[in-house]
Formats: structure tokens, sequence, C-alpha cells
């Protein structure tokens, strides 16, 4: 199996559902202005210089903030999760996930040092990493998704000779021999923080508060 992870669940405690949810906000640095190294297309999703979260490196200059205040709920009412996102991507880490992360994929992502604030700014609640996956790959099935991917690679959802199906048969399907030997990744054709079977089995069994999954076959 392929699995997609995300932060910032709050289900480790059903009486946090009615509260706003938590999100961080740059007290230094300015994640708006941070450049992806290496644009060049290559015939996957858009790249541009802003893509942080593709699957290529990013530039690393006095954009790349390490000071984040936290809104939403305090600390006392909801506590700082192990794992969060910051947009639709699970990038905001603590110490014992980057350190599995680089057990498996050592010296291929970036990890930049983070301390989180109250939403004051004012009292440190924890320390983190702000976390660019840095490898981009295709790894869907070339024949066993549903709808079928076209020409250019991704998933044909949109054609029009598909319209009114029957979503419960729609397949999202991994190849086996593309996923071997990668355990984090961006798809270039598709959406999702992809982890290994392998990996993601590590990750959920250190039960890192946050963390939310889905899983994909795998052929």
């Amino acid at each position: 199996m392929v699995y997609h992870l995300s932060g910032g669940s709050r289900d480790y405690d059903p009486t946090l559902g009615e509260l706003p949810s938590n999100s961080f906000v740059e007290m230094n640095g300015d994640r708006g202005k941070v450049l992806v190294t290496d644009p060049t297309p290559d015939g996957g999703g858009l790249i541009t210089y802003r893509s942080k979260h593709v699957g290529r490196p990013v530039v690393v200059d006095e954009n790349i903030p390490t000071k984040l205040r936290r809104t939403g709920p305090g600390i006392k009412r909801a506590k700082l999760l192990d794992v969060h996102q910051t947009g639709a991507t699970l990038d905001l880490v603590n110490q014992r996930f980057k350190d599995i992360i680089d057990e498996y994929e050592p010296n291929i992502h970036q990890f930049f040092p983070t301390e989180y604030y109250d939403s004051k700014g004012k009292e440190k609640i924890g320390d983190g990493y702000w976390m660019i996956i840095c490898q981009r790959l295709d790894t869907l099935h070339d024949t066993l998704c549903f709808p079928p991917r076209d020409e250019k690679g991704f998933i044909d959802e949109f054609n029009e000779k598909y319209k009114g199906r029957d979503l419960s048969l729609d397949r999202k399907v991994f190849s086996k021999e593309k996923v071997a030997g990668h355990h984090m990744w961006h798809d270039k054709y598709t959406l999702g923080t992809l982890f290994s079977n392998e990996l993601a089995e590590r990750l959920l069994s250190a039960n890192f508060t946050g963390m939310k999954y889905i899983y994909y076959d795998e052929a």
C-alpha cells in the first residue's frame, strides 16, 4: 500500500471538535517568498519558483521562518500536536518524526528548525521542523487507475467520457515497481504527501498526535 499522511487532526480528543483549528503564522521570515531551487517543468503538475510542496528543494535564505506563532485555542485547551500542516501538506513535524525519516532517507529532505510560540508571540510552547519533501516521482500505476491515466500521465477524471460515472468505482493505484526504494515523496501527476507502506507503518506505530492517513492500493 501507499499512504497519504496529513497533520493537524485533533481526533485524539473529541471534545476539541467544537473549537476552531489552530494555524501557524510567521514571526520572522516569509514563507510566501521562499523559492524552489529548480522550477524546470518535467511533464507533471505545474512548478513555479514559489512551489514549495512539489518534491523539489527550496532556497535556504532569510525567508525561511524560524519562529511561528500558533493561533486558535491556547495550549491549555488544545495541546501542541506532534505533526501539523500549514496548508494542504503535512509540513510541521517534531524531532521524533524527523529522526524516523532520516533513518529511511537520510540527506534527502529538508528540515528547518522552528520554534513555536503562543498566540501573542510571547511564550514559547515547543520546537519542531518545517519539512520540505525533496523527492518528486511518477508512481501511479500506468494501467490500473480509474478513470485511466491520460496521454500526459494524469488521471483523466474531468474527461466528458467519464462525466456522471459511479464515483465509488474510482481507483488510484500505485506501482510497486516505481515505488520500490522510495519512502516519502510527492507524485508528479497526483496530489498527496505520500509514504511507502514500510515507512508509514513505522510512523503510525509511533503514535504521533495530529496524524491522519488514507491508503491506496499498490500493484
